[in-house]
């Protein structure tokens, strides 16, 4: 059964706030956008700066024993309580559109930090913003965004006594802030204590690091990456960008939510954990015993109604060694069936057509052997082999999106400039916007499940003797191929060889 507790009217359909809370206090904190549309232009003011109405703030109340009497009661310590001008649900105000809050358990032993309000306030034109919320406080919108005045009237009126925020950052670094959580987990001691949090829409994760001396927060870009892909200008890593939201188990491990295309309500978000890969725990350190979990009704255990079947992996049979050719036809207890996947046995096919290529093209310095069965119709069939061009041989076929590694002139096997087929050609990828998402589909493709580094700039040298088929590449790093990715229009580019693509790919993870 669903109870309507409070109604807030919307003037417009954006900015409607990103957040409800129950706090160490037992108290529902709700976090309201500031009712939309640019600037804030309602009333005088604005909505935010109007304690009168709910918009543009954070909201306090208690839903405690609401089956009977009003469905919501005013905590006695709310802070305009007596302010006959303000609305006794107004906790906090100012605020223009907090995305994701949460607050701090505190240092797992001695509790500092317990309690403290974290929330990532979107902005307006330039900058984005995480402040600390306290009772009774003023977060300045409309009359600052970020640590810049946006209504210089309001921001020259001292009596506002807004609080500034703990960070802000400029739209060129990201254009919509998610807030996050203070790590308090135990897998990852290097994290403890960091605020973290991402953005929207350029899908940077971002920590916040308090100087207890100054009270300053210090700034560090979080890398999800291991070895030289964190190393990378301008590059995250490779899971979705659109990060959408942050989430804590019990533990106090932090998750991040991210999809692949720009909206919170796509359909493929992916969950991924933040773990510190350069220093971990010791096994067995971290252990949490379950909380009890209060609820009111008859409280009903989770039984899953599938049950995971384990099989044990057979080993494959060793093959016997012979001289002797197998037998075609159908396979017997003698000649073990074939479980060569489809792709690897295209792969030896391919390596097999070139490997008589190369052969039939030298000079032979031995006699060819002779024909086991003898005699004039054994002579002429060897003949026939001798005779045969190589290039009656069957050449693999290509499709378009196929791709191969050239260090310069030679063909390369893990790294190279990327040369693409399309439409009966071959051509290179320019690039200066290249990166490891796109790399990754190249790798992948080629069957290295790893990418060490995305290089420009021709590292591997100038394509000069192709044409540039393939600019501007953005790519999520799940599609099959770099045609499947965004680019400009096939053989069109603002680009030079000078900036042709490259990758450098591996079978193993490389970690600085």
């Amino acid at each position: 059964m669903i109870r309507i507790i409070l109604e807030v009217e919307e003037p417009a359909s954006n900015h409607n706030g990103g957040e409800l809370l129950f706090g160490d206090d037992g108290y529902l904190y709700i976090f309201t956008g500031d009712g939309g549309m640019a600037g804030d232009p309602f009333g005088t003011f604005g909505n935010a700066q109007n304690k009168s109405t709910l918009l543009g703030k954070v909201l306090r109340i208690n839903v405690d024993n609401n089956d009977r009497g009003p469905l919501y009661r005013i905590p006695p310590d709310n802070p305009f309580v007596t302010d006959p001008k303000a609305r006794p649900e107004v906790f906090a105000y100012g605020v223009r559109n907090m995305w994701r809050c949460s607050f701090d358990r505190g240092e797992p032993y001695t509790k500092e930090g317990k309690g403290r309000l974290f929330c990532g306030d979107v902005g307006q034109n330039k900058f984005e913003e995480v402040d600390i919320i306290e009772k009774g406080k003023n977060y300045g919108w409309r009359a600052r965004e970020g640590f810049s005045c946006y209504d210089k009237k309001l921001c020259t009126n001292s009596s506002l006594d807004d609080v500034l925020p703990i960070y802000a950052y400029p739209h060129k670094m990201g254009k919509s802030v998610i807030g996050g959580y203070v790590y308090r987990g135990c897998e990852s001691p290097n994290l403890n204590g960091l605020y973290i949090f991402g953005d929207f829409m350029s899908g940077r994760l971002m920590s916040l690091k308090e100087k207890r001396s100054t009270g300053e927060w210090q700034y560090t870009e979080i890398c999800m990456g291991t070895g030289q892909t964190c190393v990378f200008p301008g590059l995250i890593n490779n899971y979705y960008q659109y990060i959408i939201s942050f989430a804590e188990d019990e533990a106090g491990e932090l998750y991040f939510m991210s999809t692949g295309v720009p909206s919170a309500t796509a359909p493929n978000g992916v969950v991924y954990k933040i773990v510190d890969t350069s220093r971990r725990a010791p096994p067995g350190k971290c252990r949490v015993e379950p909380l009890s979990v209060k609820v009111k009704s008859r409280l009903i255990k989770f039984v899953p109604k599938e049950k995971l079947i384990v099989k044990t992996p057979t080993q494959r049979p060793r093959l016997r060694t012979t001289t002797k050719a197998p037998r075609r036809g159908r396979p017997t207890s003698e000649t073990p069936r074939a479980t060569t996947p489809d792709w690897v046995e295209q792969i030896l096919n391919l390596l097999r057509n070139q490997n008589r290529v190369q052969v039939t093209s030298r000079t032979p310095t031995t006699k060819p052997p002779k024909s086991r069965k003898g005699g004039k119709s054994g002579e002429r069939r060897g003949q026939r082999r001798k005779n045969k061009p190589p290039s009656t041989l069957s050449p693999p076929q290509l499709v378009n999106g196929a791709v191969r590694l050239m260090n310069r002139q030679a063909r390369g096997r893990d790294r190279g400039r990327v040369e693409i087929y399309i439409n009966g050609e071959w051509g290179t990828v320019c690039d200066d916007l290249w990166n490891s998402k796109a790399a990754a589909v190249v790798c992948r493709q080629l069957g290295f499940p790893y990418v060490v580094r995305a290089t420009k700039r021709a590292e591997f040298g100038e394509g000069r003797s192709l044409r540039i088929l393939l600019d501007d590449v953005e790519c999520t790093g799940q599609e099959k191929n770099l045609l499947e990715c965004t680019h400009a229009d096939i053989g069109k580019n603002n680009c030079s060889h000078k900036e042709d693509a490259g990758v450098i790919c591996s079978h193993e993870e490389v970690i600085n």
